[in-house]
């Protein structure tokens, strides 16, 4: 393995001549700064049996309403839906986003207890959120809300979408950087999102033609794409959890949702309703989570009934494959199941030390964390389908005398051509390059030799980010 410096940028080059630049570049996402549409087909998937803790469970679904308002409206539409989940385990397993509600309304009371959780959607509902008041305005209907949501007796809000995030580009990079991934004055955070939409396609290798395409042959889903609103706001072929600038997972809601299909032909269309149906078999395929987006209130763009068809449809085509869930349940069982009980995000809602990512180059993600409390590596085998823990070789977060976390500057990349991981570092405590030999972390003699320019270059100092990148 050699490193060379380009000139006086602390930039690093992947040195094996053979690698192809999407090896050499897989793992960047890791130390950019916040990008939340990196993912795609190629990316290394976070399959249901990695975090969903249920031997034969491959399926996972959240069913997520916005806009919850009049409870009584909402009670009178979603009770068939209750019922029918209700009648596989006792479970009404929906998360409804909120912001405004009566706190006191005895009917949220009797909705958690039955497993519905309530979640976040500001407070004030502005769409496009940054757009519209600026940006203190957007981080206050923000805050409000969760602490809103917080304080309803027995509600633990984890998750959060963005008003109108199906039909304008509201969210953005400086959303999930300044504001999601930022605490409430009162020290609250949120640590789930699903904001981003997620499109199949004909490109899939994965997907037989008949569930991506119509008897036309055209793309089955891209039609519900709001292209006159020059909608960009997707990712495509990925329907797994995936992690956005460190502290924040990605649910991504799938397309068409009910806004989409009243959209493209006309509301409570059944066009829509299968091809919703196609989407749910899609993601069984690729075992990941499928999350629909709907709006049970006054516009009436999906039917009780149809939601019902739905569910019966997943239930009876994949029995105990399928299990439905909360957003707090699909955090809480990621945390445990994936990343060993430690969350992204700490008591504090800064950096916990937890990264996601590829190690040993088999398409599964696995995870490396680096705390004051905890330093492990777990990598996934889909042939046994466990995880297998082993020691982190190097803190990723720091914590200084105030309890402030801040990055260590560990970054990652691919030095080697077997494709595996590698890390490297130099900060005040710790100096050197690491590489994943499939099993645990081996150290390189002389791995930082030549990175210097009038001295070392380091990669952090006292917690600030030196600009130091493996790129290819």
């Amino acid at each position: 393995m050699t490193t060379r410096l380009l000139g006086t940028a602390a930039i690093l080059w992947l040195a094996s001549p053979t690698l192809a630049a999407d090896v050499g570049n897989r793992l960047r996402y890791v130390n950019e700064f916040c990008d939340p549409y990196y993912v795609g087909s190629d990316t290394a998937r976070l399959v249901t049996p990695q975090w969903i803790g249920e031997d034969g469970v491959e399926l996972a679904i959240v069913l997520a309403i916005d806009d919850l308002g009049d409870t009584a409206v909402y009670e009178k539409f979603l009770r068939p839906v209750f019922d029918r989940l209700k009648q596989v385990d006792g479970r009404a397993a929906v998360s409804m986003m909120t912001g405004r509600v009566h706190r006191d309304d005895p009917q949220l009371q009797a909705w958690l207890k039955e497993g519905v959780n309530l979640e976040t959607h500001t407070y004030d509902h502005p769409c496009p959120c940054l757009g519209v008041q600026g940006f203190e305005q957007a981080k206050s209907t923000f805050d409000r809300a969760i602490d809103f949501v917080a304080g309803i007796p027995n509600s633990r809000p984890v998750a959060f979408r963005m008003p109108c995030c199906d039909s304008m580009n509201s969210a953005s990079p400086r959303f999930y950087a300044e504001v999601f991934n930022k605490t409430t004055p009162q020290g609250r955070f949120v640590s789930l999102d699903s904001s981003i939409f997620m499109l199949f396609t004909a490109s899939d290798p994965l997907l037989p033609r008949s569930l991506v395409q119509d008897e036309d042959s055209k793309p089955r889903f891209a039609k519900y794409i709001p292209t006159a609103r020059k909608f960009i706001n997707y990712i495509e072929d990925y329907p797994y959890p995936y992690v956005i600038g460190r502290l924040c997972w990605e649910m991504p809601s799938a397309i068409p949702d009910d806004w989409m299909g009243n959209d493209h032909h006309q509301p409570r269309n059944p066009a829509t309703v299968r091809d919703m149906k196609a989407a749910i078999d899609a993601t069984a395929i690729k075992q990941g989570t499928y999350t629909l987006t709907f709006h049970p209130h006054t516009h009436n763009w999906v039917l009780n009934s149809q939601v019902v068809e739905m569910v019966s449809h997943a239930l009876d085509r994949y029995g105990k494959k399928v299990k439905f869930l909360n957003f707090r349940e699909v955090y809480d069982r990621i945390t445990q199941n994936a990343l060993g009980g430690q969350p992204l995000r700490a008591a504090n809602g800064q950096d916990n030390g937890v990264r996601v990512l590829d190690l040993d180059n088999d398409g599964y993600m696995d995870a490396v964390i680096g705390n004051e409390k905890v330093r492990q590596t777990r990598v996934w085998s889909p042939q046994t389908r466990t995880w297998t823990a082993s020691d982190m070789p190097v803190e990723i977060i720091s914590v200084d005398s105030h309890g402030n976390r801040r990055d260590a500057g560990v970054g990652f990349g691919v030095l080697d051509p077997d494709g595996r991981a590698s890390l490297l570092v130099r900060n005040e405590k710790v100096a050197g390059v690491w590489h994943f030999d499939g099993a645990r972390w081996v150290a390189v003699p002389h791995g930082l030799d030549g990175l210097e320019v009038d001295g070392p270059v380091m990669t952090c100092i006292a917690g600030r980010d030196r600009g130091v990148r493996l790129v290819d």
